[in-house]
């Protein structure tokens, strides 16, 4: 067959890492429009379907993603070689290249953290400078090249990461012998531990219809690793949400003892800084970070959450 055009390759490949069209265009600076055309004429001339139609975007189908990965694999190994070859790329890499990172602290220290050493497995030669921040808006530092945020946002310069949805999560122990915790009515006989204030479980109780406990009792911690770790202690019941939770239901550090996770208005957002498009660093860094992120979506389905 003949081969389609690069440009049209180089578009998908973008956008099915991306999950994002719009992430596609930031990333090759062109118009969302300009990557849909590229994608189009691309499925034509494959005789096949590349994306789906979601509720927030677009999907890429199995086969899709099985053809993105082996692009991705050959443009790394394209952009490596000329590196190697170029008299420019020669002289910088004598220098280690560094990758400065503004992210939100709770989405570093309870899942990020341990997912580094894996990146700098991969990346020996590329070092980090890590900056954290702790509100829900755009708090970060930006002069970073990346930066992560927990917000509502719907900026256009934001790339949306993961979508979150909160459910009770407590210590093993909370769930074994007598009086153990098997359904929100029982919460009435546990201690709550509220993350910054009281209006998760308020909001989770009046979803799951619980009228007769108390969804301002018990403690108030203001720092949600902290309510984590209590948690894990056995000192009570805490809403987490998929990132917070994954790495310690994995691990069975915590279990999740009641059904049902609930949508939250926030979720994780990566803005990359203007001009850094061209740095493979950074695009490495990217890259990384989001196969992590697919992975975390693949993980969460055994516990009965569908990110998509």
């Amino acid at each position: 067959m003949k081969m389609p055009s690069l440009n049209a390759i180089r578009a998908f490949e973008a956008a099915a890492r991306w999950r994002s069209f719009k992430g596609a265009a930031e990333e090759l600076n062109l118009t969302a429009s300009a990557v849909s055309r590229h994608i189009r004429d691309l499925e034509r001339a494959l005789g096949t379907v590349l994306f789906v139609r979601v509720r927030r975007g677009v999907r890429p189908t199995v086969e899709a993603l099985n053809y993105a990965a082996h692009l991705s694999d050959a443009f790394r190994i394209i952009e490596e070689a000329t590196a190697e070859v170029s008299a420019y790329d020669l002289i910088s890499s004598r220098r280690r290249k560094r990758v400065t990172l503004s992210i939100n602290s709770t989405f570093m220290h309870l899942w990020l953290a341990d997912r580094i050493p894996s990146f700098r497995n991969r990346y020996p030669n590329l070092e980090l400078e890590i900056a954290l921040h702790d509100d829900n808006g755009k708090g970060g530092n930006a002069a970073a090249d990346l930066q992560i945020f927990f917000t509502p946002d719907e900026d256009a310069s934001l790339i949306p990461l993961v979508n979150l949805a909160i459910t009770a999560v407590c210590a093993p122990t909370l769930i074994a012998g007598r009086g153990a915790l098997r359904s929100p009515i029982d919460l009435a006989r546990y201690r709550l531990l509220h993350d910054t204030s009281t209006r998760w479980w308020e909001r989770w109780m009046a979803r799951e219809g619980l009228t007769d406990v108390a969804a301002k009792s018990g403690t108030l911690i203001h720092d949600p690793v902290l309510a984590i770790r209590e948690a894990v202690n056995g000192s009570g019941v805490v809403l987490a949400d998929n990132l917070m939770a994954e790495d310690l239901l994995v691990r069975g550090t915590l279990v999740a003892p009641l059904p049902g996770w609930h949508d939250i208005p926030q979720r994780y957002c990566l803005q990359q800084r203007p001009g850094t498009s061209a740095s493979l660093s950074v695009r490495q860094f990217r890259d990384w970070l989001l196969e992590q992120i697919a992975e975390h979506k693949y993980t969460m389905q055994s516990f009965g959450l569908s990110l998509e």
